[in-house]
């Protein structure tokens, strides 16, 4: 036997103070007795004050409180098996892992402050399907679809930036490693947010936006930076910045937001742009994630306790009950 709430089991240790009270209202009745009839006198009483009437009745009482106290902690034993459906939508982050998210024009860097928005919005969904595609000038899955928030948030603040020969901005390499995941996808209910500056060296989005379009598929965008822009810092392998990307005159690259991309994708795929100038501002993009309808993902069968409280409250009830029917009026008179 288990029990749901076992801090209500605290309660118990009132008994001790009420037995004490028991024990002192006793005494304190008989004293009462004794000062104005004679203990040869109290048999003929039309009240019984007897000490197994008292105690009887105590008994009873304190008996009821203690089994109130196991129906409110829950006592639970048995099994049962039910099966549950889990509803909700599929959601594919898309994570620009490329050089120009090193910039630092929002604090400490827009990779890091992309990082933290991903996790504030799977910290908002419940039985959402989540996976996530780094991608630069390559793609890759950095986690596979899961219900396990735990472990993608894990995976998704270890996304680092990728490496020098992966470098370049190709929206087509994420969005087409997106398709592949949602042609497994067990709901009608798809959306991919695309995390990014909006900087496509490539331009090949267009074709690989038709294909969500087919597996209509919602596109969320969301621009990281200021749109004044800021330089690409080169950091060593111990992080630490140690200079400027340059372009081959010589002069700093400034990388700046490309806000009329990113507007254009999510137009065409049925979704909606955001500038994000911190995680905080994230709440537009839940609100709207929550307005979908969700549709079943999956169904698993779940074993549960069983709930006795009843047994324990019954018997409270019925203690109680016997307790107030129990009278300290003798049932007859006793003859002169």
């Amino acid at each position: 036997m288990s029990f749901a709430y076992p801090y209500a089991l605290f309660l118990l240790l009132l008994l001790v103070p009420f037995t004490i009270l028991v024990i002192h209202n006793y005494r304190k009745k008989r004293q009462i007795l004794r000062e104005f009839i004679a203990e040869e006198a109290q048999a003929s009483t039309v009240v019984r004050g007897g000490r197994e009437i008292d105690f009887f009745k105590a008994g009873m009482l304190l008996a009821s409180f203690a089994f109130l106290v196991l129906a409110l902690a829950r006592p639970q034993w048995g099994e049962r098996f039910e099966s549950m459906d889990i509803r909700g939508l599929e959601i594919v982050f898309l994570l620009d892992t490329s050089a120009s998210m090193n910039a630092e024009d929002l604090q400490p860097s827009r990779l890091e402050v992309a990082k933290n928005l991903i996790v504030a919005v799977v910290d908002a969904l419940r039985t959402d399907m989540v996976s996530q595609v780094n991608f630069a000038g390559t793609a890759y899955v950095q986690c596979p679809p899961t219900l396990d928030y735990e472990a993608f948030k894990l995976l998704a603040s270890a996304s680092a930036p990728s490496p020098e020969e992966e470098q370049g901005t190709d929206f087509a390499k994420g969005f087409t490693l997106a398709t592949r995941l949602f042609r497994t996808s067990r709901t009608s209910q798809k959306v991919a947010i695309l995390i990014t500056d909006g900087e496509d060296q490539e331009q090949g989005w267009p074709e690989a936006v038709k294909e969500l379009q087919k597996q209509q598929v919602t596109v969320f965008t969301v621009g990281v930076g200021a749109p004044g822009g800021a330089p690409i810092p080169i950091r060593d392998a111990a992080g630490k910045t140690t200079g400027w990307k340059k372009d081959k005159q010589g002069g700093i690259v400034k990388s700046q937001l490309e806000e009329s991309t990113l507007a254009r994708i999510a137009a065409d795929c049925g979704g909606q742009y955001y500038r994000l100038s911190s995680a905080s501002g994230i709440a537009p993009l839940v609100g709207i994630l929550r307005s979908f309808e969700r549709r079943q993902l999956a169904r698993k069968v779940r074993s549960r306790k069983i709930d006795r409280f009843a047994f324990p409250l019954l018997l409270a009830v019925l203690l109680l009950a016997g307790e107030m029917a129990l009278s300290d009026r003798r049932i007859a008179w006793r003859k002169s």
